[in-house]
């Protein structure tokens, strides 16, 4: 994994972490990405982290699961 898609990773993480909840539209506004490298990071960190985050579609977010463990401290 490269130094940009590991950055977004962690962006995830945080987000998750102190905020509670992620948009695709987050990582896109902050790094400039485009909707499918977004969807892309998701999916990554999902596949990092399996579990720590639960996708909401009433709300179209992911949200903190309550077995999150942060992937960084």
């Amino acid at each position: 994994m490269n130094y940009a898609a590991q950055q977004r990773i962690r962006m995830v993480d945080f987000m998750l972490k102190h905020y509670g909840y992620l948009r695709r539209e987050m990582l896109m506004d902050y790094f400039g990405t485009s909707m499918p490298c977004a969807s892309r990071d998701i999916s990554d960190y999902n596949l990092q982290a399996p579990g720590n985050a639960v996708y909401n579609p009433s709300a179209k977010r992911w949200e903190r699961a309550d077995s999150f463990k942060p992937l960084y401290e």
